[in-house]
């Protein structure tokens, strides 16, 4: 009797699915980070233009203060406010306070609760005594135009 010859055993299949696994992991990762950046910038968008208008509502009221036009600055104040202030009121107050230099915006925030939109607005304001002040402006909107509301200075 003759005996067959000699066969190695095959090797034992490469197991793919480790390396498999590891592609569809990094698929995943790409898309999620790429989701998670467009994401990212449409809420930055969408925050931007809800913020632009009271952000540039304050600019126009604190450089209508800057440049002494306190007529302009009057007419940017809420109802609410013009009706507990009158112009000439208005106008003492403004000759009572040191007069703007300069201003920053540092932060605005717009809420909406009970579907009535607000926004504070806070600006460093620098007099011309060199006194750097804080403020924070609460602004409504009024006419579909923001408005300047309670202490204006």
């Amino acid at each position: 009797m003759e005996m067959p010859p000699y066969q190695p055993e095959p090797p034992p299949p490469r197991r793919r699915t480790l390396r498999t696994v590891l592609i569809v992991v990094g698929i995943v990762l790409v898309l999620c980070c790429a989701g998670a950046v467009a994401g990212g910038f449409f809420l930055f968008r969408e925050v931007k233009q809800a913020t632009d208008p009271a952000r540039e509502a304050t600019e126009e009221f604190v450089t209508d203060l800057e440049s002494g036009d306190a007529d302009a600055a009057y007419g940017r104040l809420c109802a609410g406010t013009r009706g507990r202030f009158t112009r000439e009121a208005f106008l003492h107050g403004l000759s009572e306070q040191p007069r703007i230099q300069s201003h920053e915006i540092v932060g605005v925030n717009v809420s909406t609760v009970n579907g009535r939109v607000s926004a504070t607005t806070t600006a460093e304001l620098t007099f011309d005594t060199g006194f750097v002040d804080r403020h924070t402006f609460k602004l409504v909107k009024e006419d579909g135009q923001w408005k300047v509301c309670g202490q204006p200075f």
